[in-house]
């Protein structure tokens, strides 16, 4: 299958099939034969290709990308008259002056009306034309697509790093007071891991894993929070059956431990909804603002914000509703996607 679909993208294939169609098409439609397509029908069909040939590659090797896909639109049919007058002229000096001097049997001549073969060319032109450009608007279609699933992987690339570098700071913290957790969290974090790097792949994954992901990722949090900080997480609605966008939630939730529960002994929180709809996902979080470094000024919410909104403005565009909000003692961000 690989090997047939390699060899349909070849272009010297392509180009010979339509020129042995159109042989087929001519010859048929000036046959003069007794056995329909005989040779006389293939020979005549051939010497009036030579204008053709000569008519369609003019326009698709020059006169299409100089002029008409630069915009150039009345030099392109000012250029397009001069290629069908010139085709005319190749089509007389083929029967003209180059048929007599074959050595062939046969004796003929273009019994074509300079109308009909005008409309001939402009049939060729017109249809080149179309095929080039479908193509070409194809090809661009494949550019963008990889364009974006390149900048995908980016995004989600930045997400693990991430997300490895502040879990394992916790556990570092943890392993230097000698915490009884340290080795849960190892464990916690080695199932996220999996979950991330194996799991996915693929541009949508089940919501009911997500939010199983999701409340691994806060026990892991919670095993290195003050035992003061509020974290919970109500889910409304039904998951089953709902595909999302992998890892779409966790860089809000990293920001919100990051930068809200950092610092703050006695008041820290963070607070998750998920309600979810037949067409509809809403996903909101709350936390209290805590100390922020100097570098982070003015940045509160760092790389996330920034990863979920090019996230979802190629994945979910024109069908997601992305809120920040920075008040004075706490931060919070809404999300809606409609599915």
């Amino acid at each position: 299958m690989k090997f047939l679909n390699k060899l349909i993208r070849l272009k010297w294939l392509q180009h010979s099939v339509f020129w042995m169609l159109s042989i087929y098409a001519i010859g048929s439609y000036f046959s003069i034969a007794i056995a329909l397509f005989a040779f006389i029908d293939y020979f005549y069909a051939i010497l009036f290709h030579i204008p053709l040939v000569f008519l369609v590659y003019v326009n698709l090797r020059l006169l299409i990308p100089r002029f008409l896909q630069k915009g150039k639109y009345l030099l392109y049919v000012l250029f397009v008259a001069v290629d069908i007058a010139l085709a005319y002229l190749v089509h007389e000096f083929t029967f003209e002056i180059l048929l007599p001097v074959l050595p062939t049997e046969f004796y003929m001549v273009s019994f074509t009306e300079w109308q009909v073969l005008v409309n001939i060319f402009i049939i060729y032109l017109v249809l080149t034309t179309l095929l080039k450009l479908s193509k070409s608007w194809y090809t661009l279609q494949q550019v963008e697509k990889e364009k974006v699933e390149l900048e995908l992987k980016s995004l989600k690339m930045q997400i693990n790093p991430h997300f490895l570098f502040n879990s394992l700071n916790s556990i570092y913290a943890m392993a230097l007071v000698k915490s009884e957790k340290t080795a849960t969290s190892v464990l916690e974090l080695s199932n996220l891991l999996r979950y991330m790097i194996y799991e996915v792949g693929d541009k949508r994954v089940s919501l009911e894993k997500e939010v199983e992901i999701i409340q691994g990722y806060l026990d892991l949090q919670r095993l290195r929070s003050d035992a003061s900080t509020e974290v919970n997480f109500q889910i409304e609605g039904d998951l089953k059956g709902k595909m999302i966008a992998p890892l779409l939630f966790f860089p809000l939730i990293e920001n919100s431990f990051k930068h809200g529960v950092k610092g703050v002994s006695d008041s820290a929180f963070v607070h998750m909804h998920l309600k979810c709809s037949n067409d509809q996902i809403d996903f909101s979080i709350v936390n209290n603002k805590g100390e922020i470094d100097d570098m982070e000024a003015g940045q509160y919410g760092g790389i996330g914000l920034q990863n979920v909104s090019s996230r979802l403005a190629l994945i979910y565009p024109k069908k997601h509703e992305f809120k920040v909000e920075d008040e004075q003692d706490k931060f919070s961000v809404h999300l809606t996607i409609k599915l």
